[in-house]
């Protein structure tokens, strides 16, 4: 097995047994009537319970953007990677407060709100959808550099890194034509990249860091729920697999996991 794949496969697990241990931390999901039937829901809605819900969402884009580089599907796989940026920054949004011991900020609240917010209201369907309020990709950027960032750091500097950096991958959501030109190989368009292809092979030099994301999104969670000794676990993980910068200790990063 391939160093990176022994990574993915090492995290994949712990990361697994990790959501378990989690979700059976706080109070369970209720089944309760919706629109469209009978369903779980939390009734609670509490900053921890909606950590929950954003590692599943983590874990499950980690597990999606490596089936989807290993069968050469790079426009979803970078989806994928924006997808994953959005619900890590989410996790430290949510978790900032508790772990920092400050008061939620007034967007705190409002992003509970929407999060746990139904789709549709109590009538039909099609014209009961609910608007949602939601709290700017800015203002979580914004909150997240100025509890997160180290003290001498420029906050706009990091705000403006961070949305350019989210500019540039959601390009791969919404089929941006520069990103689309890398289906075509000179002489046709292709869905599916060969492995050997140059952009496959860029974005498959990215997949270690969002193994390294996923697994500190799952950390501050665990810390922020008062789960220690899943904290420490993944901690421990993560400095065994990577650097201080994200990246994959060497004598662990001979090839690439997707190559086979």
């Amino acid at each position: 097995m391939a160093a990176y794949d022994k990574a993915y496969e090492r995290s994949r697990n712990a990361l697994d047994s990790a959501l378990l241990v989690m979700g059976r931390t706080l109070p369970r999901p209720s089944v309760v009537r919706t629109a469209m039937g009978e369903a779980y829901r939390y009734k609670e809605e509490s900053p921890q319970q909606a950590l929950v819900l954003k590692c599943v969402r983590m874990l499950s884009a980690l597990k999606a953007l490596r089936a989807l580089l290993a069968q050469g599907l790079v426009l979803d796989a970078g989806s994928m990677m924006r997808i994953s940026d959005e619900v890590g920054a989410d996790i430290m949004f949510i978790a900032g407060p508790i772990l920092f011991n400050h008061p939620p900020e007034p967007r705190h609240k409002q992003f509970l709100q929407e999060l746990f917010q139904e789709e549709f209201g109590p009538r039909n369907p099609l014209p009961s959808r609910i608007k949602r309020d939601r709290v700017s990709r800015r203002h979580i950027r914004a909150y997240i550099a100025r509890t997160f960032s180290a003290a001498e750091s420029d906050t706009s500097t990091v705000v403006a890194v961070t949305e350019l950096i989210d500019g540039v991958f959601s390009g791969f959501i919404h089929g941006a034509g520069a990103h689309v030109m890398d289906s075509f190989d000179g002489v046709d368009f292709h869905t599916e990249l060969s492995q050997s292809s140059h952009p496959l092979a860029a974005m498959k030099d990215q997949f270690s860091h969002y193994i390294q994301r996923t697994i500190m999104g799952f950390c501050f969670s665990a810390k922020a729920m008062g789960r220690e000794d899943v904290f420490q676990a993944l901690y421990k993980l993560n400095g065994e697999l990577f650097d201080e910068y994200g990246e994959l200790i060497r004598q662990t990063a001979a090839q690439s996991p997707l190559s086979s």
